[in-house]
């Protein structure tokens, strides 16, 4: 009986997402160019630094043990135009902070500043939109310069660098809502930079 029932509800929402036409048009009639600015919370550096709590680096012998004192949260910038009615093709600009406090075997060594700056191409695509509201998907995957910089304080014990390196990113959002008019504020859910983002976007 909950297998029937959840088979049910499971086509009512595709239904009502994917069959559902709504405006086809949404690009056209708010402009092909948008622009947006939005902030996330959890990114997936987060929840790697509260599963495992150590830093592995380069060179090293030792497994360093860190806290997490401050972070930025992601910082995006997107830029996408519209190719077709459902269909928009963009680049993602990230910015995320980090610093941390280092200890080896319980003794103080230092501060490292971790520093993620990411480009990420990246598509759109609407599932239906109306005068004022919408729903659409977002996928992006590119890269992102990690600069580190370690302050040690026992230089014996370990030594300061400063190191520079790129490592692969993503960000998938299946799950994403925007209302208003050329200027509209939107809301994401899903998984790599953030797992929640919100923020105001402008079409022209």
């Amino acid at each position: 009986m909950k297998r029937n029932i959840l088979l049910i509800f499971m086509l009512v929402v595709c239904h009502c997402v994917f069959g559902y036409d709504g405006n086809r048009k949404p690009q056209y009639e708010l402009g092909k160019n948008e622009v947006s600015v939005s902030y996330g919370l959890l990114p997936i550096f987060d929840l790697v630094d509260g599963i495992d709590h150590h830093i592995h680096i380069q060179d090293s012998d030792r497994e360093l043990s860190s806290v997490m004192k401050t972070h930025t949260g992601a910082i995006n910038v997107e830029y996408t135009y519209g190719l077709a009615p459902r269909f928009r093709l963009g680049l993602m600009a990230s910015y995320m902070g980090y610093r941390h406090d280092v200890d080896y075997e319980h003794d103080y060594i230092g501060e490292l500043k971790s520093t993620y700056i990411g480009l990420l191409p990246m598509v759109q695509l609407y599932w239906f939109s109306h005068d004022h509201v919408a729903m659409y998907s977002k996928f992006a995957v590119g890269a992102a310069l990690n600069m580190r910089d370690m302050n040690s304080i026992n230089e014996d014990l370990y030594a300061s660098f400063d190191d520079t390196n790129a490592q692969f990113e993503m960000q998938i959002s299946p799950i994403c809502f925007e209302a208003g008019g050329r200027i509209r504020g939107f809301a994401e859910l899903g998984f790599g930079n953030y797992l929640f983002s919100a923020g105001m976007k402008y079409y022209w």
